[in-house]
């Protein structure tokens, strides 16, 4: 696994890295272009007022009854850039919309941990004219989409242009999809290029709903009406009543596979997502399907939205013509399986020592305990088999627009951790609220199947997880069902097959988004314990006729 590091072993290759500076990652594309100079700030230019009721509906659903009249609404402002001296009128308008938790200024002030966004300075000293749009931080893709459009028709007018050209990080970027293909901005946009877009969905956003990690964001406030979209069955439900709306506008996507600063909370996504991402995003999932991917580098979820990282990537289709499209890395719904080295543990804390056992087998060659708490007063520890504690210090908060913002990050990290049973201990002021991510390296791998993450309500639909990795002698699975309002189904077992268990669970009435929690436990051939936790979650919504 390529995320569990002895932190001895980092610190000699940074050093090593400060030693070698034309040492780079072997993907990484050619040295970045000297930074600009910094332009004028951007002025308040205007301002779109829409009705909001906040939740996730399908398109169509929002309109002015929704909300009492004379509402105020925290979004809708829009800034234009400096006129740059070598502006150049052949070349389009540069629209700029931010991500989940963003903000305009987020294109020319500080990132969260690689200093100042110069994305705004690229465009200025490059000629280009500027705009930048405030939507809801944590609104749905409909109501920001919605609310872009409208946007969209101010700016035109404001430049005197017909079309703009969208660059979007993060969420911002399907915010954009929505606009164009259900609300009527296809016709004011050229292009959409996206930075580490969520096109399919983020696993951390099904973390946030699964049954371990629901009182945590609760209390932190990030069950949210964009986390909620931001799951990936939701995203797969997006992607079958969007894709092919909006034929005429050009897509452009970027993705990133960086895991960003040593434990942080992209560093934890990280952990968290198998397989190549940029600590938040997985590769996979910024890739829209019909869209031309311009790169895949090696940038984290922060830095991809600088212009000292990407403008040399995306500038040469700032100013394309036509529609060069090449496939998304998924083409249809469903996507890869989940596999899982994890276990989760979580819930309330209080002024009591509680401890939450949970076994660590034999063959395991690292773990990492990343602890998320609600409160910087919480304790935690890692209690090992012979009763060595291993304190969790929490140093500080994960930045806004990130999945768990506002929660206390922190990790302690073992080499070859001692099989047997570990515990996590931990106390609190009450109302707190604590969420555990083991990561292991060797043993294990539990890898969740759930097929096609679209769903008839009502109908039934087969979910399977497989064992990989290690000599299993015995196993058992339970899987959890939660909704948005909290616990569909619990405990539910899965029958036992040779090498994987399955189950037909019942899909719900109700539609909406539902995150699966399946926990396998069992015993290895050498008669350690072992267990593993997967989330993933899948959509119930009515066909389209």
């Amino acid at each position: 696994m390529r995320r569990i590091i002895p932190l001895l072993l980092v610190l000699s290759l940074l050093f090593l890295s400060a030693a070698a500076p034309g040492a780079r990652p072997s993907r990484l594309a050619a040295a970045q272009p000297v930074a600009p100079a910094e332009p004028p700030p951007p002025v308040h230019a205007g301002r779109v007022e829409l009705a909001l009721d906040g939740g996730p509906a399908e398109p169509g659903t929002h309109g002015a009854g929704d909300v009492p009249a004379g509402r105020a609404l925290a979004a809708g402002d829009w800034y234009v850039g400096a006129t740059p001296p070598n502006a150049d009128p052949t070349k389009p308008v540069l629209v700029f919309v931010h991500g989940k938790g963003g903000s305009a200024a987020g294109w020319w002030s500080d990132t969260m941990y690689h200093g100042v966004n110069d994305m705004y300075a690229y465009a200025y000293n490059n000629g280009y004219r500027t705009a930048f749009v405030d939507l809801h931080p944590e609104g749905t893709m409909w109501t920001n989409g919605q609310l872009l459009s409208s946007l969209l028709n101010q700016i035109t007018a404001h430049f005197g242009v017909s079309k703009v050209v969208i660059v979007a990080h993060s969420k911002g970027g399907v915010d954009a999809n929505a606009a164009s293909a259900h609300y009527g901005a296809a016709a004011r946009i050229r292009r959409v290029v996206t930075l580490g877009t969520p096109h399919w969905g983020t696993p951390l956003a099904d973390l946030a709903y699964s049954s371990w990690a629901s009182w945590l964001a609760e209390i932190i406030g990030q069950r949210t009406d964009a986390t909620y979209v931001m799951q990936t069955g939701y995203m797969d439900y997006f992607r079958s009543i969007t894709d092919g709306l909006d034929p005429g506008v050009a897509y452009a996507t970027v993705s990133g596979y960086k895991c960003g600063p040593l434990f942080t909370a992209l560093w934890l996504g990280c952990v968290y997502i198998s397989g190549e991402d940029d600590g938040v995003v997985p590769v996979w999932s910024a890739q829209k399907p019909g869209a031309s991917h311009l790169s895949t580098g090696y940038w984290d979820h922060d830095e991809i939205r600088m212009g000292s990282r990407v403008w040399s990537t995306i500038a040469p289709q700032l100013t394309a013509s036509g529609l060069t499209a090449s496939p998304g890395a998924r083409a249809a719904a469903g996507g890869p399986a989940v596999p899982g080295n994890l276990i989760l543990r979580g819930g309330k804390a209080n002024a009591e020592e509680h401890a939450d056992a949970f076994p660590v087998e034999r063959g395991v060659r690292a773990a990492t305990f990343h602890v998320l708490a609600s409160h910087p007063d919480l304790k935690a520890a890692l209690a090992a088999p012979d009763g060595t504690l291993h304190p969790v210090k929490f140093v500080a908060p994960v930045p806004e627009g990130e999945v768990f913002a506002g929660a206390w990050l922190g990790a302690v990290e073992v080499e070859d951790p001692a099989a047997g049973e570990w515990q996590l201990v931990t106390s609190g002021p009450a109302g707190s609220a604590y969420l555990m991510i083991a990561a292991l390296e060797g043993g294990v791998a539990a890898v969740l199947d759930l097929g096609d993450r679209l769903s008839v309500p009502g109908a039934a639909r087969t979910v399977s997880v497989s064992l990989q990795g290690a000599d299993v002698a015995e196993s058992r699975a339970l899987l959890t069902l939660t909704g948005r309002d909290g616990p569909v189904a619990d405990s539910l077992g899965l029958s036992a097959g040779p090498g994987a268990h399955r189950a037909a669970l019942p899909v719900p009435q109700q539609p909406g988004v539902y995150t699966v929690t399946v926990t396998v436990a069992g015993k290895l051939a050498d008669g350690s314990l072992f267990e593993r936790t997967v989330v993933s979650s899948f959509a119930a919504f009515p066909r389209a006729d």
